[in-house]
């Protein structure tokens, strides 16, 4: 996750009469759709496990740590208040993620034990009850194995997409009176938080490749989570491309592209790792 002067471009709603500025705005719509629900899929994975053990602590702490950057270098920028708010909401989405992973690992546990004994029979009594109760949506997150993969992945994609392209549509971009972004000089304390934040995005992956290798298993990593993650880096890096492609703006632009494109890069390793422990998922190795 990251911004960008192009962000700043697609929130002022600049002059969309060019086919390349349509298409830039589109994927930008498009890449903060996926940014905003980036993370619902691993808390729900971890919900529906009551348990963090697949998402290493390094990968959300240093992700984290860049959105923090990230969020400096918006406010240092100058970017629009609803930028800055996005990139807020990024490290609170962060914070819950982390959150999550104390609880499960901590506090949950703890809780499991001292009410295990005498909540047994109660479970046996009311499963029944809430399986009757459940809904088509409950049951996608509770049992998604019993699901096919056009449900699981294709179709939220799809939903993804869609909800970009329709945010764009809607939100006055082909206003042929709306300004021009003036061009912007490059001011070198936004530029360096820039690239921190590129650099902490591209090291937040090495831990979690590293967990998953050392436990054979990626059981307990949401797939739909690095799908969205590879989405919005893409649609990022192509809205940035398509608006303009000028020395200047892509130099502007550079930390946050290696940023996304780097992060493409590590993804496709975590991807392969999906595919090499896929038959491992009922019996991770526990990391010692």
């Amino acid at each position: 996750m990251g911004f960008s002067m192009a962000y700043q471009a697609l929130a002022q709603h600049n002059d969309g009469g060019s086919l390349r500025a349509q298409i830039s705005g589109v994927m930008g719509s498009t890449s903060l759709a996926c940014w905003i629900v980036l993370l619902m899929p691993q808390l729900i994975e971890q919900w529906r496990l009551q348990s963090a053990e697949g998402i290493a602590i390094g990968f959300i702490t240093i992700w984290f740590l860049g959105d923090i950057f990230n969020l400096l270098g918006s406010i240092w920028a100058g970017l629009l208040p609803e930028v800055i708010f996005l990139a807020v909401w990024f490290c609170i989405a962060d914070f819950l993620m982390i959150f999550s992973y104390v609880y499960y690992t901590h506090l949950h546990k703890k809780t499991e034990r001292k009410s295990r004994t005498s909540s047994l029979h109660e479970q046996d009594a009311t499963q029944p009850l809430l399986r009757r109760r459940s809904s088509t949506l409950t049951d996608i997150a509770m049992e998604p194995e019993d699901h096919s993969i056009f449900t699981k992945y294709v179709l939220p994609l799809i939903f993804v997409v869609g909800a970009g392209c329709v945010g764009y549509f809607l939100s006055g971009t082909k206003d042929a009176d709306a300004p021009e972004m003036p061009d912007s000089d490059i001011k070198l304390g936004p530029q360096l938080m820039g690239y921190f934040s590129a650099l902490l995005y591209l090291g937040a992956r090495i831990p979690q490749i590293i967990q998953n290798h050392k436990r054979k298993s990626v059981h307990g990593l949401s797939l739909l989570f690095f799908l969205f993650s590879t989405l919005g880096n893409l649609t990022y890096a192509g809205q940035i491309l398509f608006y303009r492609s000028d020395s200047k703006y892509i130099l502007l632009n550079l930390s946050w592209l290696l940023g996304s494109l780097g992060t493409i890069f590590e993804d496709s390793f975590i991807f392969l790792q999906f595919y090499m422990y896929r038959d491992n998922d009922d019996h991770p190795v526990a990391i010692e």
